[in-house]
């Protein structure tokens, strides 16, 4: 039986809430015994080094089947660097003379191997995977914390001038392939609050809402798993309007509407951002395509009832 409006609103009601106190207890029991792990280990005594939690557990997006937490350990002995699109060739051109290459020890290898020792130290051997080609994972103990993605990383600085003097901060990972990664986690955090704030928290809540769906379909078979932050990218790029529309059931529809439309148009999609306003959300460099989301919005439509 097809659902009705008041079921719906029941459904979004359910799905929209953030981790229960418990929940929350245990991801910073997560962090808390990374940051004690790192800080604890000797070879990295008297060094710079940045702890702090980012992605959807920072974000305040999770939902309970998604309640791991991903912890950046940042090397600030050093930092990767690129420049502004909007700077010229010229400004490039003359920056370049101003950085220094890295001389020091704490090259990307030895920097991933000693957070691996540290972490070990700690959860033993078994309690770490470093399988993974970016993130160290911590297994759950069940009743006491969750998985939790520890990622070694570095400064990015993006410069915007050629003097060197303003830039954009990020986070510079190289995974064991050797390969570079660069997400920007605070502008995410700082951009995601204030949308937030202007929509009277209907953002972070379409966001769950729309994770919950991925999840239903997920596990129904009806959809490939798919990344939980390409939700929230989405749900990122729906105007505040219509995330303000309404009951949650009118604001849902509206959401899922119009990211739609984009998505069946040809390069209709092409501006979309990331949270962090920075990366295009579709691309090569990119664990999910366009056409990812466009199955996602219209499995979503269908199960709520919105389309047939």
């Amino acid at each position: 039986m097809a659902m009705t409006s008041a079921d719906r609103n029941a459904l979004l009601s359910r799905w929209i809430k953030p981790s229960s106190d418990s929940e929350q207890e245990r991801q910073e029991r997560a962090v808390r015994m990374i940051k004690n792990a790192v800080e604890e280990h000797s070879p990295f005594s008297g060094i710079s080094i940045s702890i702090y939690a980012k992605g959807s557990y920072a974000n305040n997006t999770n939902v309970k089947r998604d309640s791991d937490v991903d912890v950046v350990v940042e090397c600030n002995e050093c930092f990767y660097y690129d420049f502004a699109p909007e700077m010229t060739s010229a400004d490039v051109g003359y920056a370049k003379q101003y950085v220094r290459p890295y001389e020091g020890p704490w090259h990307s290898d030895l920097w991933r191997k000693e957070v691996v020792a540290a972490l070990t130290n700690k959860f033993g051997d078994s309690g770490v995977d470093t399988s993974g080609n970016i993130a160290i994972n911590i297994a759950e103990v069940v009743g006491s914390r969750p998985n939790a993605d520890v990622v070694p990383s570095y400064p990015h600085r993006r410069f915007k001038d050629a003097a060197l003097t303003t830039w954009a901060l990020g986070s510079h990972v190289v995974g064991r392939d050797s390969s570079d990664v660069v997400n920007w986690p605070n502008q995410q955090l700082e951009n995601g609050r204030a949308k937030n704030t202007r929509t009277g928290g209907r953002y972070k809540n379409m966001v769950r809402a729309l994770k919950n769906v991925e999840n239903v379909l997920a596990e129904a078979d009806l959809l490939d798993d798919l990344p939980s932050y390409l939700m929230e990218c989405l749900v990122y790029n729906v105007a505040d309007d219509s995330l303000k529309n309404g009951s949650l059931d009118d604001a849902f529809q509206q959401v899922l509407l119009d990211l739609a439309v984009p998505l069946v148009a040809a390069d209709g999609a092409n501006d979309w951002v990331e949270p962090n306003e920075i990366k295009k959300l579709f691309g090569d460099h990119q664990k999910w395509a366009a056409r990812d989301a466009h199955d996602l919005i219209f499995a979503s439509l269908r199960f709520m009832g919105y389309i047939s």
